[in-house]
């Protein structure tokens, strides 16, 4: 299940405006490899949509099925939030249907 936990309005190139869902997939417990200690961790994604502000605040809290998976790109630079660093990634984290396995969406097109 992911839960939807924001929402933000976005421009695109054109100039148009359109929002944007902020998914948040189940919280995972991982072991850090410096201390050995576990931290708890969920993923996060967006998906683009045609609802306006109200409807967008409305789901705010909603669940739906699916998953939050990590799928290889070409790398791209990332700026670290609240830091000067810059560092290279080759993935990225999106919404996968629950039906669907991550396979077979990069195969058919559906993730990309």
């Amino acid at each position: 299940m992911v839960t939807v936990t924001g929402f933000k309005e976005t421009e695109n190139k054109e100039g148009k405006i359109f929002n944007v869902l902020e998914l948040e997939g189940e919280v995972e417990l991982i072991r850090s490899t410096q201390t050995g200690k576990f931290y708890a961790h969920a993923h996060k994604a967006t998906i683009t949509s045609t609802l306006n502000l109200a409807t967008c605040k409305a789901l705010v809290g909603k669940k739906f099925p699916g998953s939050i998976k990590k799928i290889e790109t070409e790398p791209y630079s990332y700026k670290v939030p609240g830091t000067d660093d810059t560092i290279m990634l080759s993935h990225t984290y999106q919404y996968v249907e629950e039906s669907v396995s991550v396979e077979s969406a990069v195969f058919q097109g559906e993730v990309q």
